[in-house]
């Protein structure tokens, strides 16, 4: 025999389906409104993020760019939110809806404006066109490139190989945009090969061949001074040297550099001294006047430059102190006229050289180029400093002629990718501050003003390969240095080239902009019917959307939607003023709200029932004399959402797409869809007659949908934004 069913299953059972038949009627019933209201959501956000570029191209952050991970801003911002409220319910109490209603005109006429001008911009104003840097010129030399000098003036050398009469290097110097020949010198190098290394000094340019010292005139080439780094040399019919350096040299030279401490001497008087490298150490030598015989003076041991295997760049910054660079390290070194004398030691020890700065390459990424120059942070600091590296790092320091300190102000770090095949410091708009550019696989980059705006950028299809960058006279030269020959490629360069950086205002844009924002207020004051509340609704959010969405990150802005979604359930459920503030703005007809129709014929204007339910009244006393029914057509009904409950997904929606570089648009959707999910379970609610704070169900939606897509398309990096307070 089968089990009777008790009845009051059966019952409840009946009750239980009845109420979901009743949800579902009421959700059917209802759905003209809820997906109106859905429809004005998502539009309101995808207007936030059509926005959003133009608002990221004018630096539109409200707390500046620092701001937009600083937690005391949302804190700022919650303070807003709560004296905004309790103000207008103030005035609503003192019955001062005047003040309110014209207060929040003004307000909502300067956050339409926001939406409104922007927009105009976007579809009237036509993007800035930058005219391409071309490269119209070129020529090629048949010699090796030694030497190149900030203004482009370059040192090139033609080798000639043969008996010791014939060993000979032919240095030129060229001036690189007009390929003009200053002048030329031929110089015998036997017994070492005809490879030459140039250190420009106070004196004039110091060659050295390894055997051979020469000091060479910077305006004619004349060769001042000349001496040998060999004691003696011998070779043979088969070409063979045995070179014999001087006794106290540990090796040959490599960069050497000519000091004159005595201009006006007699002959056979001290001049001054040449500074050798040679091996590890480094010696000084004291010179004469009118003579080419050296004397040994000091010696010093050097860090391990290897210099002669890869030099970068050698200069005499002052009377005393040389600069060595290499990829492998740079040093700047004291001149100094004699070594400390060992106290009870050994006189054969050789003390360290007196380094003023030493920079040493120790994880392997070697330095790949090198730039001086004026600096623009400071217009004191004649001796900027630039070091490019094989990573694409860029660090810079200052020198003072006593001391080398770090410029904090660059700020490039690893900005660019590597490596940085040439780093310049010059002066192309002629406004007497340098710019720092900088090539690398990518192409050109200008970047002027100390804030290092990127106002050239020349793409790699553009422009070639090349070593050395070079600007004059509104000229761009590129040097390529192939051992074999020199390309030298030339352009001419104006200001039509530069970036279009910020925004290109137009005044027509403008004014139809605030004409447009201006129209619809007076529409909302005239008449505040549904459909004008509505789009100034949207249109008010989109931009206050993009004006919060650009500033801060969206870690940031999770953590101020709970804030706020927590705050929302506060003042709905327990001190319920959100209801009141609620019934003060569909009072007053403002766009706070965003309205959806339930059926048609529907008319704002008739709207005057309170979201609040109001207290029952007394019935009237059985005395009172029969009145006339007047039957009265039911007004029709809308639903009502506030407009803060889309803003706060909305902003997550724009701060993803501006703050996440990869797969940003992805996670944004992602969001978006998390908050319609939100939505349609609060309609849920709203349907079984249980009106809910929005906030809650909508940015718990919204965040949500941003943790399941961040981490899909992501990854950990999704929440890695570096939260300050």
């Amino acid at each position: 025999m089968g089990e009777t069913v008790p009845t009051d299953n059966i019952e409840r059972v009946e009750r239980e389906l009845a109420k979901e038949d009743s949800l579902l009627a009421n959700m059917l019933e209802q759905a003209p409104g809820m997906l109106g209201m859905a429809l004005m959501f998502v539009v309101t956000i995808a207007l936030g993020i059509w926005l959003r570029p133009f608002f990221d191209e004018a630096g539109l952050h409200a707390f500046g760019e620092a701001g937009t991970t600083q937690g005391r801003w949302i804190i700022m911002e919650l303070g807003a939110i709560f004296l905004f409220t309790f103000a207008i319910l103030w005035l609503a109490k003192n019955h001062m809806e005047v003040i309110i209603k014209y207060g929040l005109l003004a307000v909502l006429f300067l956050a339409l404006c926001y939406t409104t001008v922007p927009g105009a911009h976007i579809l009237l104003v036509e993007d800035a066109v930058v005219e391409p840097f071309v490269l119209t010129n070129e020529s090629e030399i048949e010699e090796d490139l030694v030497f190149i000098s900030s203004t482009g003036e370059m040192i090139t050398q033609e080798l000639t190989f043969g008996d010791r009469a014939n060993m000979t290097v032919g240095l030129t110097m060229r001036d690189a945009f007009s390929d003009e020949i200053a002048w030329n010198v031929t110089l015998h190098t036997w017994p070492a090969e005809p490879f030459v290394f140039v250190t420009e000094g106070d004196y004039g340019y110091t060659v050295s061949n390894a055997a051979w010292i020469w000091t060479l005139d910077k305006e004619t080439g004349e060769v001042l001074t000349q001496y040998q780094c060999f004691e003696s040399a011998e070779g043979n019919n088969s070409g063979d040297t045995n070179v014999i350096p001087i006794d106290e040299l540990p090796g040959l030279c490599g960069a050497v550099v000519e000091v004159v401490e005595n201009a006006d001497g007699q002959p056979g008087e001290k001049k001054g001294a040449v500074y050798i490298i040679s091996a590890n150490e480094f010696i000084r030598r004291s010179t004469f006047h009118d003579s080419n015989v050296t004397t040994h003076s000091a010696k010093w041991s050097l860090p391990a430059l290897y210099y002669t295997d890869s030099p970068i760049h050698a200069e005499q910054l002052d009377e005393k102190h040389l600069f060595i660079a290499s990829s492998t390290g740079a040093i700047i070194i004291e001149l100094e006229e004699t070594t400390d004398a060992p106290i009870g030691g050994n006189f054969m020890e050789v003390y360290p050289v007196n380094d003023v700065w030493w920079r040493n390459v120790t994880d392997g990424d070697n330095i790949t180029a090198f730039a001086k120059g004026g600096s623009m942070f400071d217009d004191e600091i004649d001796n900027l400093m630039l070091f490019g590296f094989d990573s694409g790092k860029i660090e810079a320091y200052n020198w003072d002629d006593q001391e080398i300190t770090v410029e904090d102000s660059m700020g490039v770090g690893d900005y660019f990718s590597g490596p940085i095949t040439a780093l310049s410091l010059q002066d192309e708009n002629e406004n007497g501050w340098d710019e720092i550019w900088v090539a690398n696989s990518d192409g050109v980059h200008g970047l002027y003003y100390s804030n290092l705006v990127e106002r050239v950028t020349i793409e790699d299809s553009t422009i070639a390969d090349f070593d050395y960058l070079v600007i004059q006279n509104s000229t761009i030269a590129t040097i390529s240095d192939n051992t074999t020959n020199v390309k030298i490629q030339t352009g001419p360069f104006s200001e039509s080239m530069y970036n279009i950086s910020g925004i290109q205002w137009s005044s027509a844009a403008i004014l139809i902009g605030i004409g447009l924002a201006a129209l619809l207020m007076l529409g909302l004051i005239i008449r505040p019917e549904w459909y004008i509340v509505n789009t100034v609704g949207v249109l008010v959010g989109a931009g206050v959307i993009v004006m919060l969405g650009v500033t801060f990150v969206p870690t940031l802005v999770m953590i101020f939607m709970i804030l706020a979604a927590i705050y929302d359930a506060w003042a709905v459920y327990r001190s319920k003023h959100m209801l009141d503030l609620a019934d003060t703005m569909i009072g007053l007809n403002l766009p706070i709200l965003l309205v959806a129709p339930q059926e048609k014929g529907y008319s704002m204007l008739d709207e005057q029932a309170p979201i609040r339910t109001p207290p029952p009244s007394s019935p009237p006393p059985s005395s009172a004399a029969p009145k006339m029914k007047v039957k009265r057509k039911k007004a029709k009904e809308a639903m009502f959402m506030g407009l803060g409950d889309v803003i706060f997904p909305g902003m997550l929606v724009v701060s993803c797409v501006q703050w996440i570089t990869t797969s940003g648009l992805a996670v944004g959707i992602s969001t978006l869809i998390g908050g319609l999910v939100g939505y349609f379970v609060l309609m849920g609610f709203v349907a079984s007659g249980r009106p809910q704070a929005g906030l809650p169900l909508l940015n718990g939606g919204a965040i949500l949908g941003y943790i399941i897509g961040g981490l899909i398309f992501v990854g950990s990096a999704a929440f890695s934004f570096g939260i300050t307070l």
